[in-house]
C-alpha cells in the first residue's frame, strides 16, 4: 500500500512539479523499496516533458537513456552496500 501511493504522488509530481522535485522523489523511492522499476517510466516521462531539441550528444534521447540505466545500476550497487540495508 505504500509503494502504490509513494508511485501515485510521484505520478503526480512529474506533471506538477519542476524536474528536480520528481528527481529527489525518484532518489528517495530507490532508497525506501526494492526494485523501484517506476524510476524507469518516471524518467521517460520527465525526459519527454522537459527536454529541449538540439543536435549535441547531451541532448540525445539515447544517451539520457544510457545514463539512467547506469544511474539505476550505480543507485542499487550503493543501496546494497550501506550498512543499514544489509541483512
Amino acid at each position: 500500500m505504500k509503494r502504490a501511493v509513494f508511485g501515485v504522488i510521484l505520478f503526480i509530481s512529474v506533471f506538477t512539479f519542476p524536474w528536480w522535485i520528481s528527481a529527489l522523489l525518484l532518489l528517495a523511492g530507490m532508497f525506501i523499496f526494492k526494485n523501484f522499476y517506476e524510476f524507469f517510466v518516471a524518467n521517460v516521462i520527465i525526459y519527454s516533458l522537459h527536454a529541449v531539441p538540439g543536435e549535441r550528444l547531451f541532448t540525445s534521447p539515447i544517451f539520457y537513456s544510457l545514463l539512467i540505466v547506469v544511474i539505476y545500476i550505480v543507485l542499487q550497487i550503493i543501496r546494497d552496500n550501506i550498512i543499514l540495508y544489509k541483512k
